[in-house]
């Protein structure tokens, strides 16, 4: 029996009941199709700028047409705004771009080779500096598969100044996926895999999440986690046996390992997938699913208020970021290509 005892980790200390009981909000908010969304922004003259795999497009509001504001050549992964009208894009490369109002490069930025192999997410600190998310992995990695059986701690967070100038603030994260200033402007960065919130100082704001955490925000008094997907019992068990998951990821491709999924899709050839499927061949919302929905609303504590989730049977899972606009939360769904309106916070 001490075997077993010395063998077993503590499951997340959070878990979907409560004020995170299973609900159908993301399902039943309003949609907009997008290509490929990842990240959204709202600028200062309070439009919404939201990600097209290459291009950034801007939305006067809700339901009218989004227009191409900004194209690259590489696809878009991070976006944020500062209040005097400076707007920053991450790329896949790991480099970023500063562009002016009006979607132009702005000139007095100088954004040299920032080492970086990612640029997840970005925040305006001043008008001078910019803090940046690097999770570690590059443009063609299988991040959310690869970060939950890696324990490599690759991830950093940079200050790049006006100038150019770039320095690491902190480094060695385990994928850092997120990144907000608190009611004092301190930086707090959410971690993927390890489903907490830290600070620049290194110290553990909140941890425990039950799902894996991707882009922070601070919404109003409050902030909002959004989650790629929900913490499985199945990958938590599998943490207690080091030599299946070993011979895993050594005889098996990463979209085929036991772990986290951005789509809700179902196959033969996935993990416990057919366990999916029951009467008539109908998906049960309480069905195992390694992909999920959930965004999770916290109060100044960076504890749980409520959340909007898309269970097993549902498509809007993988919510990648959030932001409030005109006065609406809108979310991005990744799996379903939609940015969705849950309306005034609940």
């Amino acid at each position: 029996m001490s075997l077993f005892r010395s063998r077993r980790q503590p499951p997340p200390a959070m878990t979907l009941e409560g004020m995170l009981g299973p609900n159908g909000r993301l399902d039943e908010a309003a949609g907009m199709q997008v290509e490929a969304p990842d990240a959204i922004a709202v600028g200062a003259d309070d439009r919404l700028l939201v990600s097209s795999g290459a291009r950034v497009l801007v939305l006067d509001a809700w339901g009218g047409e989004p227009a191409q504001w900004a194209a690259f050549d590489r696809p878009v992964t991070a976006l944020c705004c500062s209040p005097g009208g400076r707007v920053a894009v991450g790329l896949a490369s790991g480099g970023v771009a500063v562009l002016d109002a009006s979607g132009q490069i702005a000139s007095d930025w100088r954004l040299p080779g920032l080492g970086a192999l990612s640029a997840v997410d970005c925040i305006f600190r001043s008008e001078d500096e910019l803090l940046l998310v690097d999770n570690g992995y590059g443009p063609e990695a299988n991040v959310l598969a690869q970060a939950t059986w890696d324990d490599e701690a690759r991830g950093q967070l940079l200050s790049v100044s006006r100038s150019g100038e770039t320095r690491a603030l902190l480094s060695a994260l385990h994928c850092p996926m997120g990144i907000c200033l608190d009611s004092r402007g301190e930086a707090l960065v959410s971690l993927l895999e390890r489903a907490s919130i830290m600070d620049a100082g290194g110290t553990v704001r909140q941890s425990g999440y039950p799902g894996y955490a991707a882009r922070l925000r601070r919404i109003g008094s409050g902030y909002a986690l959004t989650c790629l997907s929900r913490r499985d019992p199945l990958i938590e068990f599998l943490k207690t046996e080091p030599g299946f998951v070993a011979e895993m990821k050594a005889t098996i491709d990463s979209g085929h390992w036991i772990a986290p999924r951005i789509n809700p899709e179902f196959s033969h050839d996935f993990p416990i997938e057919l366990g999916a499927t029951r009467l008539f061949g109908e998906v049960k919302p309480w069905a195992p699913s390694f992909s999920y929905g959930l965004l999770i609303e916290m109060d100044e504590n960076l504890m749980p208020m409520s959340s909007a989730q898309s269970r097993a049977n549902g498509r809007r899972h993988a919510i990648c970021d959030v932001a409030m606009w005109q006065g609406d939360l809108i979310a991005v769904s990744k799996a379903s290509g939609e940015i969705l309106n849950l309306g005034r916070r609940s």
